[in-house]
Order: C-alpha cells, then sequence, then structure tokens
C-alpha cells in the first residue's frame, strides 16, 4: 500500500512539475523574449572555433611549426561526428546523457528527480542533458556566476534554450559542438586535445578503455585520480557487464592522467621563425590559425645540416653558434630560416637572425654605393691605403687594416674588393655621416644611434645590426637597387618597394664585389667566396672576432650567415673568409645545383630621366675613365708627414702640390675647401694639423686624394 502511494504521489508530482515548467515557460517566453540571445547555426560555431596553436606550412603545403597563441587553454582540431569511434560516443551518452537521441532537449524523469532531490535540500545538481549544457556554453546568460549554484530560474531558462537549440540543430551537430568545446582535465579544451594530450594519437585511434576515461572526466574534469578511476570502473563496469578489472583501470587512469603535464607539440621544425612571423605580423595571430608561409623545408632542412657540419669544424677555434637566412631577390621572399644550431646550440630558444651585433666590414659596399650616387668616386678612383689618425672626441683614431699592412695607392674596387679598412675610412670621410645613418635607415635597419656615436668607425660596421636586416640590405643591390620589405607568408598583396640606388651605382658595386682579381689582393685566388657561377658577396669581422659575417647575392637568391658565440666571446683566429665563407658558399652551391646565374646589366627602362641625363654626361666621353685613372696626386704621398721649421721665416716654407696630369677643368681642394684650378703645380703654405688634398673634376667627383700631416 505505502509502495502504491508513493508511486501515485511520484507520478502526481511529474504531472505537476510537467505542468509547472510548461506554464513558468511560458511566462518566462512572454516576458524576456526580448532579451534572449540568438544562437549561431552549427557553422558559425565551428568557423568561429580557434585551437589553442596557429598552424605554419611551408611553400609547399607541409606542416613545419605549431606555435602555441592562447595560453588559457589548450585546443587541437575541430573533429566531425563521422571521425567519432562509435564507442566513443556510446561511452559519453551512458555517462552523460542516456536519452540523448530520444528526448527533445529535456530528460523528464531526470529533471523530476534532480528537483526531488533538492527539495530534500540537496543542491539543484544533475538531469542538464547534453543539449542544456551546451546551450549554456553558447549563451553567455546561462552561464552561472563564480561560487554561485544555478538558480531553478536559470534552470528554467536553460530548458527552454536547450529545446530551441534542438528545433535548428541536429542531435549530431549538438554532440559535435558539446565534446568540441568542453573540457575535460586540466588546460585541455576539447576531445582532440584530449586525446593528444592523454593518449598521444588522434580521436579516431582512441580505445575503449581510453573512451571510459574521457567519458568520466566529463563530469568534475579536475576530481582527484582515485574519484576519476572510481567512475572508469564503475562504467566500464555497466558498459562490459561487470567483466572488468578495477586495479588495471586504476592503474591506465594514473598513467593517462600524470602524463597530462608534458604536451607534445608537433611539429616543431621552426619556432623561431614562426615566432618572427608573429612579431612582423601580429594581425595574421588574430585572423588566422593556419599560415602557409614562403619557406622551403627542403632547403630549410639541407641548410641546417651545412650550418652544424660547419660549426663542429670550429669548435677547436671557440666557435658555438651560428644563423643562415637565405632571401629571394625578386620578391623578398624568406626561403631559409636557421636561426641557430638547433637542439645542440646553448641557445636553442633565442633567434640568432634578429639579434643585432657589429656587423664588421659588411658595411663597406653602402659607403662606396653612396659615394658613387653622390659622383665623389668611381670604382677607377684611387685612395691610399697608408696610416691615418682622425680627431675624435676620446683622442686619435688610428684604424689599420686586418693585416696591419699597408698597400699603398689602390683603386676604389681593389680598396672594396679586398675590404680594406683604411680607404673605407676616408671615403666615409667624404660624406655627411648624418645622411649615411639615414641610408642605413632608408634599408631598413633599425635602432641606430646618433651620427656622432659611431664617427669614422661607422666605416668599419661599428653599428648593431641584425643579419636579417643586413641580408635585406645586401638584397637591394640584387635588385637594381630597390628596397623592399621581406615577405614571411604567401601572399597577392603588392609589393612595396623604392628606390635608394641608381641601378647604375647597384651595377658597379655588383661589379666589384664578384670581382675575383680585384678581391685577391685581401684574399688571394683561392677562397669560398670564388663561385663558378655568377656571385657578388662580402665578409666581415667585429672587434676582436666577436662575430662573423658572409653577405652575398647571386641573379637568385641573397645568402646572409653569421657565425660566432651568442656570449659574445671573441674566436680564435676565425675571418670571414675561414667562418661564415665556407656555409655561405656551401649554401649558395646547393641552390643552384640546377640553376644558372649571371650579372644583369642595369636596365635603361627603370631608370629616371635624372638618372639617364647623369649617364650621358659621365658617358659622353669614351675615354674619361682613362683620363680618370691618369689624375693622381704624386706630391704630397699619402700619409706624409711635415714639420714645420721655426728657423724659417713664415711664408718661405712650402708644401708642392703635383699631380700627373694638369687640366683647368679639375681643381685643388684642400679639407674640402677651394685652392686652384689643377691646371698646374701647387704651392701651399704649412700649417699645423691633419689634411686631405684631393683632385675634383667639373662635376666635383673625387679622381684622386692623399692624406698627409703638419706638425
Amino acid at each position: 500500500m505505502d509502495v502504491s502511494l508513493s508511486f501515485v504521489f511520484l507520478n502526481l508530482n511529474f504531472f505537476n512539475f510537467q505542468k509547472f515548467i510548461f506554464f513558468d515557460s511560458i511566462f518566462y517566453l512572454f516576458f524576456f523574449t526580448t532579451t534572449l540571445f540568438a544562437f549561431p547555426t552549427y557553422t558559425e560555431v565551428k568557423s568561429n572555433y580557434q585551437p589553442s596553436d596557429i598552424r605554419f606550412y611551408d611553400r609547399k603545403g607541409e606542416l613545419i611549426q605549431r606555435l602555441r597563441i592562447r595560453k588559457d587553454y589548450r585546443s587541437e582540431d575541430w573533429v566531425e561526428y563521422q571521425e567519432f569511434p562509435k564507442y566513443l560516443v556510446d561511452s559519453i551518452l551512458h555517462a552523460e546523457d542516456k536519452r540523448f537521441f530520444q528526448h527533445n532537449g529535456v530528460d523528464g524523469n531526470a529533471i523530476i528527480a534532480s528537483f526531488w532531490t533538492s527539495l530534500k535540500g540537496s543542491s539543484l545538481r544533475g538531469a542538464s542533458t547534453i543539449s542544456m549544457q551546451l546551450a549554456t556554453i553558447l549563451d553567455p546568460e546561462l552561464q552561472p556566476s563564480p561560487n554561485k549554484r544555478k538558480s531553478i530560474f536559470q534552470k528554467i531558462k536553460q530548458i527552454n534554450r536547450a529545446r530551441e537549440l534542438e528545433s535548428f540543430w541536429t542531435k549530431e551537430e549538438i554532440f559535435t559542438a558539446y565534446v568540441n568545446l568542453i573540457y575535460f582535465r586540466g588546460e585541455l579544451k576539447g576531445i582532440s586535445a584530449a586525446a593528444n594530450g592523454l593518449f598521444r594519437k588522434s580521436v579516431s585511434a582512441l580505445t575503449p578503455n581510453e573512451s571510459y576515461l574521457l567519458a568520466a572526466l566529463i563530469r568534475s574534469p579536475q576530481s582527484p585520480i582515485e574519484t576519476i578511476a572510481k567512475r572508469v570502473c564503475a562504467l566500464k563496469w555497466e558498459r562490459d557487464g561487470g567483466n572488468s578489472d578495477c586495479e588495471d583501470v586504476s592503474r591506465f587512469v594514473r598513467e593517462s592522467l600524470f602524463r597530462n603535464t608534458d604536451y607534445v607539440q608537433y611539429p616543431s621544425f621552426v619556432p623561431q621563425f614562426a615566432k618572427s612571423i608573429l612579431g612582423w605580423m601580429p594581425s595574421l595571430e588574430k585572423s588566422s590559425d593556419k599560415i602557409e608561409t614562403t619557406l622551403s623545408f627542403f632547403y630549410q632542412k639541407k641548410v641546417e645540416e651545412i650550418l652544424i657540419r660547419n660549426i663542429k669544424t670550429l669548435e677547436n677555434r671557440n666557435v658555438k653558434d651560428g644563423a643562415v637566412i637565405v632571401l629571394e631577390n625578386k620578391t623578398g621572399n624568406v626561403l631559409v630560416y636557421v636561426s641557430n644550431i638547433g637542439k645542440e646550440s646553448s641557445v636553442s630558444h633565442l633567434d640568432l637572425i634578429r639579434t643585432k651585433r657589429q656587423v664588421g666590414s659588411t658595411l663597406k659596399p653602402f659607403v662606396y654605393a653612396l659615394n658613387f650616387q653622390k659622383k665623389k668616386l668611381t670604382p677607377n678612383s684611387i685612395l691610399s691605403d697608408s696610416p691615418i689618425g682622425i680627431s675624435v672626441y676620446q683622442g686619435i683614431y688610428r684604424p689599420l687594416n686586418y693585416d696591419k699592412s699597408y698597400k699603398g695607392n689602390v683603386t676604389v674596387r681593389e680598396s672594396l674588393a679586398s675590404s680594406l679598412n683604411i680607404p673605407a675610412i676616408r671615403a666615409l670621410s667624404y660624406l655627411d655621416v648624418n645622411e649615411f645613418v639615414s641610408l642605413l635607415e632608408d634599408l631598413g635597419i633599425q635602432g641606430l644611434q646618433y651620427p656622432e656615436y659611431y664617427g669614422p668607425s661607422l666605416a668599419l660596421g661599428a653599428a648593431d645590426i641584425s643579419l636579417l636586416e643586413l641580408t635585406n640590405a645586401y638584397r637591394v643591390f640584387a635588385n637594381g637597387g630597390t628596397y623592399s620589405p621581406v615577405h614571411w607568408v604567401q601572399e597577392s598583396n603588392v609589393r612595396i618597394a623604392k628606390p635608394i640606388f641608381s641601378p647604375q651605382v647597384s651595377y658597379m658595386i655588383s661589379d666589384i664585389l664578384s670581382d675575383r682579381e680585384a678581391r685577391s689582393l685581401g684574399f688571394g685566388w683561392d677562397n669560398f667566396l670564388s663561385t663558378s657561377y655568377y656571385t657578388s658577396v662580402k665578409t666581415g669581422t667585429s672587434q676582436d672576432m666577436r662575430d662573423n659575417w658572409c653577405i652575398g647575392y647571386s641573379e637568385h637568391y641573397t645568402v646572409g650567415v653569421w657565425v660566432g658565440n651568442p656570449t659574445g666571446a671573441p674566436m680564435l683566429d676565425v675571418s670571414g673568409i675561414t667562418g661564415a665563407a665556407p656555409v655561405w658558399r656551401e649554401t649558395m652551391d646547393l641552390l643552384h645545383e640546377s640553376l644558372g646565374s649571371k650579372l644583369q646589366s642595369p636596365s635603361e627602362a627603370i631608370w629616371t630621366e635624372e638618372n639617364k641625363s647623369n649617364e650621358e654626361k659621365s658617358s659622353s666621353n669614351p675615354n674619361e675613365i682613362e683620363k680618370t685613372k691618369s689624375f693622381r696626386i704624386l706630391t704630397p704621398v699619402s700619409g706624409s708627414i711635415f714639420a714645420v721649421d721655426p728657423d724659417i721665416p713664415s711664408g718661405r716654407q712650402k708644401i708642392l702640390f703635383t699631380i700627373s696630369s694638369y687640366d683647368v677643368s679639375y681643381s685643388y681642394y684642400l679639407n674640402d675647401t677651394f685652392l686652384a684650378n689643377a691646371g698646374s703645380p701647387y704651392l701651399w703654405e704649412p700649417k699645423k694639423g691633419e689634411y686631405r688634398l684631393e683632385i675634383k673634376d667639373k662635376e666635383e667627383r673625387v679622381v684622386s686624394l692623399s692624406f698627409f700631416e703638419v706638425r
């Protein structure tokens, strides 16, 4: 009798509860419809879903890097319903919503049981179907406040929203979105991240035991491992009909959950390259989770091997690391980006391509290029490679050549190709240093100090510049004097370009840097800079052999190499020829295994009218080059030191200026001050100081110069 009454009472309560839910729902919808959140479609939810990692692909579509950008959760790709194993679906439904495919969003039996429990003093929990839980995830108004339980009115609203969701989403869509959006354990959000984080596998490869564990985690993901193990054992017992060993289950649960602390992020071949992309193009982080880069993974792996092998051969000379970058000349696309020697590097997390260091002699081509552009020098102008002392605020600056020897009077071609220091200092003295610093900034080099900070040492690379900036600056010469920024991703946008040098100036620099004969004065004939195909190349070594550079280009590619120590420790007797050059040469040979290269003549079509006019003037006399070569200062010999005799009356002491050929269209200049035309020798009254004597043509181009001192 008591049982029957209880049964009748329960059914009456269920009937009354259903009437309560019905009338309350009508009341709620009547008064609060205008505030309801409009559910997105399944397609919209899927398209708005963002994994925690951005994926980077090389130019052929190969996945080369994943980089985590969302720190509040860990998620993988969206998984569709068809990819779920049947036992995974069955396990989740058994644990969370047994009648999911039968109800319309609300399980009446579970609801009445939950309310009956709450009337007896317990909290209002349970009875939430998968549809109701998904509605809560999608509708911000349904999410409970922190540390507060869901009220009965929120529960009623959740019921109405679940019914609404089921009216235009399919059951499969609801289940799929649910398991992709919920947390399973710790930071693991979504079924794909849970499968990878806990079991190191894809969702489609999950086993029944793994499915039971995932299903057991949904109710309370952060429960103690012992509690989770009991749930899994109970679920397995119910599903397998009592045939389960709880000890084995507990062991499996412990192993799986402990493994969560070591989430595998694969692949990770070019982490610094990926970070560089986001550093230069931060908008990509928000716009896409898949980025198609310009990198060639094939060449990337090959160049990594080249760098590591060469660094190992230099270990006994205290060389610990290096970096290589390859740019396509025409596009600026990054083809190779080896930021260090990888796992064997002491700073494998550091991007040595973007680290700023002193660049040594690699700035010399830009010093001469600006002189060419301003018509102060030509490749055949004569410069003196002899001792020099320059007054600076610290005292007297006395630069030396790398081998501490002097070559005497040399052409600009020989000076640049053989990387002579003193002629480069003299060439910089013809320029306004402010203007040269501005040139470097126009070439994309950032963070430079004020010009006076460097002084004459700027010609020898005293500025701190990154390998990325320096390599792209050299690409200007390869592109006929035109600058454009580096490109990291495949895109169809218009490329930004601006002229820096005339095509003729770029051609002259390229021709000099490829001149094996002119280079032999400083490097000999047999070295790593000479290739069987056209290349222009320059090496550099910073003070105390702390940094070693080799930057060069062919018709198609510009390659930059740095070797040294991340700590700045000096190397032992390692120059650009023996340190960075072998890596540069091997990389160039790899790129040109089946590709030719030749030095392109400057294109008349892209010259401005002013450049054309100037070129016509400079080429109007076919013998002008020979004439320039014949105009050399004979006395005073560069490097001479004169002493004023105090016993000889003032006005009686003179220094004779003579040149190899006299012409009234040429002029004597002393420290940039006009003295007289060069139609005859000139007598000058000496005064204490340091002097630069120049012979200039009618366009004020320097054709010869000599440095001397009066004491």
